[in-house]
């Protein structure tokens, strides 16, 4: 059975967004945070796939959001491995309040790539197999994510991958394909509404220097997103939201 791994801290002033509630993009980087931690905690994270040219990269999340915490708030995240195959391993996240109640609710799916080559790798037991998770033939499906076409987009904007953009697998980190795909969406929006259920999933990297567009439709409180450069599509999503209106930030 898979070891379950939390780490416990507050939610910082540069974690959240205007309404003073963790952001969205966030979530990921704390969830790729814990995760990390694990994969040291048991001599199998970043330090050993390095010396083997590998990287961990997500190929797709699907969020289930109860609430955001606000700034100041204690939360702890948890996570354990799920099942795994040749060359797949799911991945399983709960932010916690302080008095245990989940809050978010993630899945996720990853594969190894060999970092020079940018291939996918089969899966070396010895980096999976501490973490508990159970080897299994196929893996089950994660949410689909409807293609747009490009006479539904609404609204577009070009943006330039900076050197910050990138993470140590040399590539776009993915928490900023996510905060492309907002950035397009009206202020008043995403001010007076909140995320229920978010699946982003990533197809193609970009690299420094590329130049992406972002993309979206924004219909009866569900928005469907892409990423997209010259070769073709990066990332998709589709948001689903909660109306809040009059949401305010909390003055401290």
């Amino acid at each position: 059975m898979a070891d379950i791994f939390s780490i416990t801290r507050p939610v910082e002033y540069y974690q959240v967004d205007l309404t003073r509630k963790l952001s969205l993009p966030m979530v990921l980087n704390l969830a790729i945070l814990c995760s990390r931690l694990q994969g040291e905690h048991l001599n199998v994270g970043y330090t050993e796939t390095d010396k083997r040219g590998l990287g961990w990269v997500i190929l797709q999340y699907d969020l289930r959001i109860i609430r955001r915490p606000k700034l100041g708030e204690k939360i702890t995240i948890e996570t354990k491995a799920g099942e795994w195959s040749s060359f797949f391993a799911m991945r399983g996240f709960y932010f916690k309040d302080a008095n245990g109640e989940v809050i978010i609710d993630i899945d996720s799916l990853w594969a190894l790539i060999d970092l020079e080559t940018r291939r996918m790798q089969r899966l070396p037991e010895d980096l999976v197999v501490p973490y508990g998770g159970q080897e299994v033939r196929r893996l089950d499906k994660m949410v689909k994510v409807d293609k747009i076409k490009d006479e539904e987009v609404q609204v577009r904007r070009p943006y330039q991958v900076r050197f910050l953009d990138i993470d140590g697998n040399r590539h776009v980190n993915n928490s900023k394909y996510l905060e492309w795909m907002l950035d397009v969406l009206p202020f008043d929006f995403l001010k007076d509404h909140e995320a229920t259920n978010l699946t982003i999933r990533y197809e193609n990297e970009v690299h420094y220097g590329h130049q992406v567009e972002s993309q979206a439709i924004l219909v009866d409180n569900k928005s469907r997103h892409r990423v997209v450069k010259d070769d073709g599509i990066s990332a998709e999503a589709v948001i689903t939201w909660m109306d809040q209106p009059g949401q305010k930030s909390e003055e401290k």
